[in-house]
């Protein structure tokens, strides 16, 4: 089991970074366990990236000085959306530096890796996503509006389909949305952005580079944020969580969340958690087997958290999963 968890991501993980000369970090989103054999063809999705470059300009952090960063950023930060609502707040210069190359090579593993493990959670998510937009809808039941909903670690937008089911099934009255997603990887935002034209979502997304303990947006500004297995590997995750309440709306901001974690009710899997969580760590850029994210999220939330907890079947160390709404 070990080997299979391993195998293919760490043999090509640590030969990209060989290559290219640098010590980098993986994506946002990592699925470790059930990542197929590697077939690497990047040159395609590469050129598909620089043709879009004029109309999607992204941060390369590793080719930008900390002190220049906030300056590049003010003219080249995200595409416009039509549907745009907020007004983004310069971010701090403190991203850490990536490397391009497993970034590209994650970001394909996550374009078509994932496909069992989504039809596994797909009516988990479906109902999850429901609730949140009934609520959304609740709260704008006095006339047309444009809810800003911001999801952090988006990667390759693998829950547009849920977004586009639940705006479509809810009977919300709107002018649109205003989807703002957040991920570090910079690759990611080409496949976010197919993913959300294939389910009519393009007029509402707009992607950044940035991470969940220094969010771009201003106090109290957010409708809805929404992680589905984010919270395993950002670096401080008291700190993401105080970020996430602080930029979500007073009186009704609601925090959906999906994620694997520690599990609650086999010791044998526990144990097993801890004991490959150095390696998941290494090579999932910093995804974490034995976080205990439901704890702490109700510590954050002050207890104002409908929280459940699955494990999902045949899903092994990321099998245990828990997932909710929060509400400020």
């Amino acid at each position: 089991m070990m080997t299979k968890m391993v195998r293919y991501p760490l043999i090509f993980i640590i030969a990209a970074l060989l290559l290219e000369g640098t010590t980098g970090f993986l994506s946002t989103q990592r699925i470790l366990p059930h990542l197929p054999t590697l077939n690497v063809n990047l040159q395609a999705r590469h050129q598909h990236n620089e043709e879009h470059e004029d109309a999607k300009p992204s941060i390369h952090r590793r080719s930008l000085l900390a002190s220049t960063f906030a300056a590049a950023y003010s003219s080249c930060f995200l595409p416009s959306s039509a549907n745009a609502a907020i007004e983004l707040a310069t971010p701090s210069a403190k991203l850490r530096p990536r490397s391009k190359l497993v970034d590209s090579i994650f970001a394909q593993q996550m374009a078509t890796g994932m496909v069992e493990y989504e039809k596994e959670v797909e009516q988990y998510k479906t109902d999850l996503f429901q609730k949140l937009f009934n609520s959304l809808a609740n709260e704008n039941s006095d006339g047309p509006s444009i809810p800003v909903i911001v999801e952090v670690g988006m990667g390759t937008f693998p829950n547009a389909k849920y977004y586009a089911q639940a705006l479509s099934s809810s009977g919300i009255q709107l002018k649109g949305l205003d989807i703002v997603g957040v991920d570090p990887n910079s690759v990611m935002s080409s496949y976010a952005h197919d993913n959300a034209r294939l389910y009519g979502l393009s007029s509402s997304l707009r992607t950044v580079n940035g991470v969940a303990e220094d969010l771009p947006f201003e106090d109290g500004s957010v409708d809805a944020l929404v992680t589905t297995l984010t919270l395993c590997s950002v670096v401080d995750q008291t700190k993401a969580l105080s970020e996430i309440r602080r930029v979500l709306k007073p009186n009704g901001g609601m925090f959906m969340f999906w994620e694997h974690v520690l599990s609650e009710d086999d010791e044998n899997l526990t144990l097993q958690q801890n004991l490959l969580n150095p390696i998941q760590t290494f090579s999932a850029d910093g995804c974490h087997l034995n976080r205990r994210t439901g704890v702490n999220i109700q510590k954050a939330f002050d207890g104002k958290v409908d929280l459940n907890y699955v494990t999902l079947k045949d899903k092994w160390v990321i099998g245990p999963t828990t997932f909710g709404i929060a509400t400020v």
